[in-house]
């Protein structure tokens, strides 16, 4: 399965979670709906990024397009990036790079780039934002 989860991480989560919380929002659906907007971003920008890596496709097609939010107790990961065992093995030797290989930057930042992060941040506490607004009016 593809390794990389996306987790919600923004400052200010707990604060606004607990807000939520406590003026009856539902905070499971929240989540549910930041981590589903974040791999949304995410994943057209995975794919235009291994695009030009195109062999055999095996690489591209590996790439975790639609996948449920886990929860595990109380905290809730979604799957995004490539499927290791389904031909996803070459994006980590294409990310990191090999010995007679660069790294190729783009695909590595459009998986762990720190704008990545912080757009992926901004959508998160965007759609938490909302909610909050939409409970309080």
């Amino acid at each position: 399965m593809a390794r990389n989860k996306l987790t919600i991480n923004f400052d200010g989560f707990k604060e606004m979670a607990e807000r939520l919380d406590k003026i009856g929002g539902d905070l499971k659906k929240t989540t549910e709906q930041a981590l589903e907007e974040s791999a949304e971003y995410m994943t057209p920008n995975i794919q235009a990024a291994i695009s030009p890596h195109r062999l055999t496709g095996q690489t591209e097609g590996s790439l975790v397009k639609s996948m449920p939010v886990k929860w595990e107790g109380n905290k809730a990961s979604r799957k995004v990036g490539f499927n290791i065992s389904d031909g996803g093995l070459a994006s980590i030797f294409l990310m990191y790079g090999t010995p007679k290989m660069a790294p190729d930057r783009k695909l590595y930042n459009s998986v762990y780039g720190t704008a990545t992060r912080k757009k992926i941040a901004e959508i998160q506490k965007k759609i938490f934002i909302e909610e909050l607004q939409r409970l309080q009016r």
